[in-house]
């Protein structure tokens, strides 16, 4: 699950790694005094990491320049750091340029810990992405006719594989010229663009979490595993911290906990999901369809 329904409930979770509860830790004074203890970037550079975080848009934008270095973040690199011929929307620029500066603020010298946060994929789709190879009549062919003349839903399609093929490119780049590195993709928030006009409850509410790179393989996460924004960085700790290695953290694991995710207004397990506020809870299932999987309703609230 995302850690809220915003980007910004994301950056603070990932960079606080705190749960949201509505509050605007961009804003509050006590975020910018010290880093909190269950922060990423000072637990990560403890490891050896440089810590950077990346951001296509602008450094002003819910104050996360300053927001991001004040949680220890030795860098933060933003739009303005990135040349003005670097195209893109009001949200930032195109993917591509985004990723060439990534690609050229890496070093095989020093070991770094990158938070990546991209634009393409979101509104108001004002990339070229025909242009860019976009074959729009042959995705128009493969949808139902109902929709072969909806431009709106081919232009999002077109930022869709735009997204997609340039955090391809990238992937595959900095795995040749550095093979030991991980990867974790994750979406900031769902809802808001839906495809299918009547999405299940996951569909709707739930972010992709894919692990990546060397010694990842089937398996190194529970297979029931579950969470939230709140136990990436756990995760990525249990992964590559040596053993012994103590970190703070109000999350856990995927590789050896958690088994559940809770957030602004949904829980979550492997086979099913809810609304966070009801009770008792209702249980649907992942796929939408089939009867409602047994939940362990006690330890669930509890966790709420």
């Amino acid at each position: 699950l995302p850690n809220g329904a915003s980007t910004v409930s994301a950056v603070t979770g990932v960079v606080t790694g705190f749960a949201d509860a509505n509050l605007y830790l961009t804003t509050m004074p006590e975020a910018f005094a010290a880093p909190y203890p269950t922060a990423s970037a000072p637990q990560l550079a403890r490891l050896g990491y440089q810590t950077n975080f990346w951001y296509a848009g602008p450094a002003t934008w819910e104050r996360i320049g300053a927001f991001t270095r004040a949680q220890g973040y030795e860098h933060f690199y933003s739009r303005g750091d990135f040349g003005a011929e670097a195209p893109g929307s009001v949200w930032g620029c195109e993917d591509e340029y985004l990723y060439q500066q990534v690609l050229s603020g890496l070093s095989a010298d020093e070991p770094s810990f990158n938070v990546i946060l991209n634009a393409s994929n979101h509104s108001p789709y004002n990339v070229d992405v025909e242009a860019k190879g976009f074959d729009k009549e042959a995705v128009r062919a493969a949808l139902p006719p109902e929709a072969q003349q909806d431009e709106e839903l081919l232009r999002e399609l077109g930022h869709y594989w735009y997204a997609d093929r340039e955090m391809a490119k990238f992937i595959q780049t900095v795995k040749e010229r550095y093979p030991d590195s991980l990867f974790v993709i994750v979406g900031d928030h769902g809802d808001r663009y839906n495809i299918d006009q009547t999405p299940s409850m996951y569909e709707r509410y739930g972010i992709p979490f894919i692990v990546t790179g060397r010694g990842i393989h089937k398996g190194i996460l529970l297979p029931d595993s579950a969470g939230s924004q709140i136990d990436i960085v756990p995760t990525i700790m249990e992964l590559i911290a040596p053993k012994g290695f103590s970190y703070m953290s109000l999350g856990s694991s995927l590789t050896t906990t958690n088994r559940r995710g809770v957030n602004y207004g949904f829980w979550i397990t492997r086979t099913a999901i809810g609304k966070a506020d009801t009770v008792p809870l209702e249980p649907e299932p992942l796929t939408g369809s089939g009867s409602a999987p047994a939940i362990d309703e006690t330890g669930m609230q509890d966790y709420i």
